[in-house]
């Protein structure tokens, strides 16, 4: 008798709580964009490599022309796990991903001071036999009022 009692008055509370958007809890205006990467077994080094000449060293043009916050490579800690690479990038906002052809040029003639096309395709021919990308997720972080 007591169990229905309070099963029932848990049944009642829980019908009248809800979530409420701003007032519960706020989206951030930051994004983050993460690249899933399943490298190849034995592979991971390399990659690991080729990536600073080209994904690394652009970002760190775009993050010192104030295009993104920061950016991060993670790797799996765990042997055998794949995906076993995590590519993120922190944006100030979405707009601040959305294409944009003034933010590229600038990009392109900072960008092309560190490598050049030539360069970039040579590094980057090798990456297909290396990796799949697997996902592309666009995440904002939930900030609890």
């Amino acid at each position: 008798m007591k169990l229905n009692y309070v099963l029932g008055f848990l049944a009642a509370i829980s019908l009248n709580i809800s979530a409420e958007i701003w007032k519960d809890y706020s989206p951030s205006e930051e994004i983050v964009e993460m690249t899933v990467v399943k490298v190849k077994a034995n592979y991971v080094d390399d990659y690991l490599v080729n990536l600073k000449s080209t994904w690394v060293d652009s970002l760190e043009v775009q993050k010192k022309l104030g295009q993104v916050i920061s950016y991060n490579v993670w790797t799996a800690e765990t042997a055998g796990t794949t995906p076993n690479v995590f590519l993120t990038v922190r944006y100030k906002n979405a707009a601040a991903r959305e294409p944009n052809k003034g933010r590229y040029e600038t990009f392109i003639k900072e960008w092309r001071k560190v490598l050049s096309e030539k360069e970039q395709r040579n590094i980057a021919s090798g990456y297909d036999d290396m990796r799949e990308i697997v996902d592309l997720v666009v995440l904002r972080e939930v900030i609890y009022n």
